[in-house]
């Protein structure tokens, strides 16, 4: 037990937070192919996919078959690859991941070539790489039977979310198999924390962030940032999760509205009060009408209430 604590507190001494973690389970089940690679027994949070890359090419066994016997692997050894993988690969430093590895590591080969914990491991991993507040839930529902020992995994085209079909290569890498799954992914997303009128602003005191399943959301989650301000759509009582659909954005400008017009640059430039011809969000090109001339020009919204004229 000693030496399991020495080995978590070498490694993983003032993480920072955010930094990309790798820690390898106490126990741990396996494909059956002759290379044990660190990639096959890692969990990755807070990675990219340069890590997972880095963590593939880190052999642990040249032949795994030797494990059949003791069943385990010793921390030193796992350390002693991730050192020398350390020393030789300088985007691996860069990258800079603590690692906690256990001081054994009980290791058992799955009963079909293809090891479902250890795909669902693999699949969160590369998941997590591309969304690291989402939580994942993986499960294969069936594996393939490899001509060989020699496949390969293509996560190119794995999906994020709902059913998926994993890509076996196998062999000549020209035939394909399939491993086929299902994902299901959480996000925190905004929960009305009180009742919400249609057309009423929404502010962040008027939300919470809750863990929600999104797996078959139509939209993506928001962000507070992305509602602040905005108005609502439809009346949301207390508990709605809140979609962007909900949501409506307030014109920067309004048609009728006495606005800022600007003309010049930045060393000289002088404002005009004007009005506001056409509804505009910020970015958008409107067309503005000076009161005293009635001429009307056009100018882009910078800001609430403000228009740069062109």
């Amino acid at each position: 037990m000693k030496k399991f604590f020495f080995v978590l507190f070498f490694l993983s001494f003032n993480a920072l937070a955010g930094r990309p973690e790798v820690s390898i389970p106490g126990s741990v089940e396996v494909s059956q192919r002759p290379l044990l690679r660190l990639s096959d027994i890692a969990v990755v949070t807070n990675g990219n996919d340069e890590l997972l890359s880095f963590l593939e090419s880190i052999v642990i066994r040249e032949d795994a078959r030797e494990l059949l016997l003791s069943q385990k692997l010793e921390s030193q050894e796992i350390l002693g690859k991730v050192r020398a993988a350390m020393k030789s690969q300088e985007g691996l430093k860069k990258i800079n991941p603590s690692f906690k590895i256990p001081s054994e590591v009980k290791v058992a080969f799955a009963s079909t070539p293809i090891s479902r914990q250890e795909m669902e491991r693999r699949i969160i991993n590369v998941l997590q790489a591309r969304c690291h507040e989402c939580e994942y839930k993986v499960t294969v529902q069936s594996t393939p039977q490899p001509a060989n020992k020699d496949w390969q995994l293509d996560f190119t085209q794995l999906s994020g979310k709902g059913g998926f079909l994993l890509p076996v290569r196998d062999g000549d890498q020209r035939q394909l198999k399939w491993i086929s799954g299902n994902i299901r992914v959480s996000q925190l997303t905004p929960v009305a924390t009180r009742l919400i009128l249609q057309g009423e602003r929404v502010q962040p005191e008027d939300i919470r962030m809750t863990m929600t399943d999104v797996t078959f959301a139509k939209d993506g989650a928001l962000r507070i940032e992305d509602i602040q301000g905005q108005l609502a759509a439809r009346s949301l009582p207390v508990g709605t999760t809140i979609w962007s659909s909900d949501l409506k954005r307030e014109p920067a400008a309004k048609r009728g509205q006495i606005v800022k017009a600007l003309l010049g640059d930045e060393n000289f430039e002088i404002s005009v009060n004007m009005v506001a011809e056409d509804n505009g969000f910020v970015g958008d090109v409107i067309k503005v009408k000076n009161l005293e001339t009635q001429k009307v020009l056009s100018g882009i919204v910078t800001e609430k209430g403000v228009v740069k004229l062109q």
